[in-house]
């Protein structure tokens, strides 16, 4: 009876409390944002439109995790 009791412990989904979903979801969507905000920076230097390219998807990934974080 004790083994059933265990397992149906472990097999129930984590969930986060509300405030931890948050500041994760703030803390990738401020970087995001961060590296989005850069990356038109680097779109203006010459010979940099590569690396904004990067920094741009990575902002953009970001962004995307903290909308996942916030959701889930």
């Amino acid at each position: 009876m004790k083994t059933t009791q265990n397992q149906e412990e472990n097999t129930k989904e984590y969930q986060d409390c509300t405030s931890c979903k948050i500041i994760g979801a703030s803390a990738f969507g401020g970087l995001g944002a961060y590296a989005l905000r850069e990356a038109t920076k680097l779109q203006k230097k010459p010979g940099r439109q590569n690396a904004a390219v990067g920094v741009g998807v990575a902002g953009v990934v970001f962004l995307s995790a903290g909308i996942y974080r916030l959701l889930m």
